[in-house]
Formats: structure tokens, sequence, C-alpha cells
């Protein structure tokens, strides 16, 4: 399955701050965590500036790090970023990765990413996710009645080669985000 990314109007730092606020939400239930914005990190190959960073705790002690990228680009996310964020990951000491785009991914991206265990979230303005039974094939419009958030995302997992499955992040639904986590945490 495929899914067609529309253009997201969203500054960087209201894209970086949407994300921070879906991984508080996440999070809310585990130990000692926590989520910065635009961290400087040290790794052995020099300081990198990480636009959000997320912390917890597993086992009473051992504390887990997370490094996240906002990528807002005109076409889709591509491997290399991938490839470049599992670099920070090692050279910095980290244990996971999650690329946030707002104009999806190449599949070679999710493909490898899924081989290395970063997590994958497209995002979209909320209206988009309204669907209506109808002959058009035009995008409906949601009624003024219809609350939609101003973003949600798609947090794409590769279930087997060639094969996506897309679960819906928006406040109150972050499972998927709690979930992969704390997942061989």
């Amino acid at each position: 399955m495929s899914r067609e990314f529309q253009d997201v109007d969203i500054s960087p730092e209201q894209f970086e701050l949407q994300v921070r606020e879906w991984l508080l939400n996440a999070g809310g239930s585990m130990t000692g965590f926590s989520v910065t914005h635009l961290e400087r990190l040290q790794g052995d190959s020099g300081e990198y500036e990480i636009d959000v960073v997320a912390e917890f705790t597993v086992f009473s002690q051992a504390i887990v790090k997370v490094l996240i990228e906002c990528k807002k680009y005109k076409s889709p996310v591509k491997r290399g970023v991938i490839m470049v964020l599992e670099s920070k990951i090692r050279d910095s000491d980290a244990h996971k990765g999650m690329v946030f785009s707002t104009s999806g991914f190449q599949s070679g991206a999710i493909e490898y990413a899924a081989r290395r265990g970063i997590a994958t979230i497209g995002v979209q303005h909320g209206h988009t996710n309204y669907f209506t039974r109808s002959i058009s094939v035009q995008p409906a419009s949601p009624p003024p009645w219809v609350q939609t958030p101003d973003y949600i995302g798609w947090f794409i997992r590769q279930t087997e080669p060639g094969v996506q499955n897309f679960t819906l992040v928006e406040k109150g639904r972050n499972e998927s985000i709690c979930e992969w986590l704390t997942e061989n945490a």
C-alpha cells in the first residue's frame, strides 16, 4: 500500500514542537520520560543538533535515548537521510531513532529504516484523514461541525518486504509511538 503525502503548511519550529508534543503524550506513563527540542549532542565525530531528543528510564536505572529528526522536504525522504540518522545514533551512543516527514518516504528509506529499527512517521494536515463514501474521486473537505486536529501522523511500519502498515498518530492516539519506544528497550 502506498500513501500520497500532500504539502503541509507548517513552519520548521511548529513541526518540531508538534512532534515533541506527540512524544510527550506517548511517554506520559514512562519513568523519567523527558523530551527536549533542539538539543546539542556530542559524538565521536563532533557536535550534532538534533531536532527532538527523548529519554526514558528502563529497569529502574538504564536511560534510553531516542534521536528524532523532523524533515520538511518537497519530495519524499530518501534512504540517505535514514543512514545519516543511524550514524548519529551510533556516534552519540543513543539507542533509537525516529524520522518524521511532511513529504513521506521513498520505499527504500522505509525498508532500510525497518531493517535498522528506525521509526518512520509521515505528517499531514488533520483534515486529510476525513473521508466520505462517494462516487467522486475528489477529496472531500470536512463539514464545519467535524472537528479535526491541525496535524496528524501516519506511523509507517514495514511488516514484510513491500508491505506497509499505517497507524494514525494524533493527540490521544499515540499508542504506536509508545509501543515502538518500549519495544527492545
